[in-house]
């Protein structure tokens, strides 16, 4: 499984201003505004081909349309969710598919499916239309479960390298003065009456946990080091963190929110 990139919901002002935020320590590129016209995004391309996405909705949104969104209600200020992909145009139908055929073997015990494909895209600030298509996880009462809990799939319909040019003339824009190099690992805490159902989801999606409790994934990116997710119970709300890949040290992804690096 590839893991595509990681949602990090901030509010419009702070999106405006994030630039100055952590520019000295992250490298920001331009985003744009999504086809749904409710949210924008900038975000933070790394060099294993994976993104850090901080995305925010229009003050003007109408309420009614951001409560209906799958981020409309939760906490600005926080990691929210993340998402796997395939490498090359239509080419991760294959992998989708497995994955949801692994799902409904076991979905009499966990109820947990992905839904069909929705079409979604933006514009780019120098007109480019990106197209892709997401998928995310139901419950068996064909509720969306929790944003992040599983991740959703975020399949491409135009190029990839459009979407996260991380490889081409705007390769310059992964370079950080942090010296961050990728996304080393990724920890979702689970209330601990999900815990059982979300970890048999991860076993199928992703196979098999490994002997400590985790599960590997790959980059877009040749990259050496750690890529694993984990999950643990929390008596807490849910929550997502991240290890990101580097040189040491901390980076402040959020105000207040140091992030390790390793």
């Amino acid at each position: 499984m590839i893991l595509d990139h990681i949602v990090i919901l901030v509010s419009y002002d702070d999106l405006q201003a994030i630039s100055a935020r952590i520019s000295p320590q992250l490298t920001l590129a331009p985003g744009g505004k999504h086809a749904d016209g409710l949210t924008a995004n900038k975000l933070v391309l790394l060099p294993d081909g994976v993104y850090l996405e901080f995305i925010a909705f229009f003050p003007d949104a109408d309420p009614a349309e951001r409560a209906a969104h799958r981020w409309g209600c939760l906490p600005e200020n926080s990691i929210i969710d993340w998402a796997l992909t395939a490498t090359g145009e239509r080419d991760g139908e294959g992998d989708f598919e497995a994955s949801r055929e692994r799902l409904r073997a076991v979905a009499s015990d966990i109820g947990v499916q992905y839904q069909d494909l929705v079409p979604g895209g933006r514009v780019k600030p120098n007109g480019t239309v990106l197209k892709w298509a997401v998928s995310q996880a139901f419950n068996k009462h064909q509720q969306p479960l929790h944003p992040g809990l599983l991740p959703f799939w975020c399949l491409d319909r135009t190029p990839r390298e459009f979407r996260v040019p991380y490889a081409t003339d705007e390769a310059h824009l992964t370079t950080h003065p942090s010296g961050v190099r990728g996304v080393a690992a990724v920890s979702v805490q689970v209330p601990a009456q999900d815990f059982h159902t979300v970890k048999a989801a991860y076993d199928a999606v992703f196979g098999p946990a490994s002997a400590d409790g985790s599960w590997p994934y790959t980059v877009p990116a040749a990259s050496g080091g750690r890529h694993t997710v984990s999950l643990s119970q929390t008596e807490g709300p849910r929550s997502i963190q991240l290890v990101l890949e580097g040189p040491g040290g901390t980076v402040e992804l959020l105000p207040g929110v140091l992030t390790r690096v390793e």
